[in-house]
């Protein structure tokens, strides 16, 4: 099975050597036994498929840049893409940047978090659980790294988990879209190096709190990384016996 990455953000000079772009990232989280094949599009760079069937499903990955910033054209062909991928029904998965722009293609609102920013290891509740989502769980943790957040959501989409800061910290919409707030892709070393560098941006107090959150409560990414592999594969003739059907 063919995924498109379809990637909008690339990773700090600083940072790349030692821990790749986020497409590698990505795909290291799937593991080496995973029945996927990748392809990337640079998004950010103004690339994406030709045509929306071009790959089987997709993951929207991460970004520095805002949805809110409504001047940046490969935002709003992001966007557009992300309506012809509801229309085909093609299963895509959103993170961080990438879920907020599929909540907003979808006819949500992403707002600045009035919390600020939200740095750290944070706890999703599960409020909803679907048949994907195996090896159950009650929460998740993950990495979170971001300023703004979905504030309205679609009449289509399905609250799965909030945080106490985040009430559409996961959601789903119908059977093929899927978003996450959180980072599952980031390790702790690569969250905590990136925080290093952005320093400055965040309140002093907040900073500290976010760097401490890794020893505190580890996330455990590769949870959200089997739930997406199940979601992708969930329904197909060839998936593997082990993956739960619809």
């Amino acid at each position: 099975m063919q995924v498109g990455i379809l990637q909008c953000d690339s990773v700090r000079s600083s940072l790349s050597e030692e821990h790749g772009e986020y497409p590698a990232m990505i795909e290291k989280g799937f593991g080496d036994a995973s029945p996927f094949t990748f392809r990337v599009y640079p998004v950010y760079q103004g690339v994406l498929p030709d045509q929306v069937d071009e790959c089987e499903a997709y993951i929207i990955t991460g970004s520095r840049y805002s949805v809110l910033d409504t001047e940046a054209l490969w935002i709003h062909q992001l966007q557009n893409f992300i309506v012809r991928l509801n229309k085909a029904a093609i299963k895509t998965i959103g993170i961080c940047f990438g879920h907020q722009i599929m909540a907003v293609a979808m006819g949500g609102k992403v707002e600045r978090a009035d919390c600020g920013w939200q740095i750290g290891v944070h706890r999703s509740r599960v409020l909803q659980s679907k048949a994907f989502m195996q090896p159950p769980a009650e929460h998740f943790d993950l990495a979170m790294l971001c300023e703004d957040q979905v504030d309205k959501i679609p009449d289509t989409a399905t609250v799965l988990a909030a945080t106490p800061q985040c009430e559409y910290a996961m959601l789903m919409y119908g059977e093929h879209f899927l978003g996450t707030q959180g980072h599952p892709e980031y390790s702790p070393h690569f969250a905590k190096a990136l925080l290093n560098i952005r320093q400055e941006e965040f309140p002093s107090k907040r900073f500290d709190n976010g760097m401490a959150s890794f020893s505190e409560r580890p996330p455990n990414g590769e949870l959200l990384f089997m739930w997406f592999a199940n979601f992708f594969l969930q329904g197909r003739e060839d998936a593997p016996a082990d993956v739960v059907s619809a």
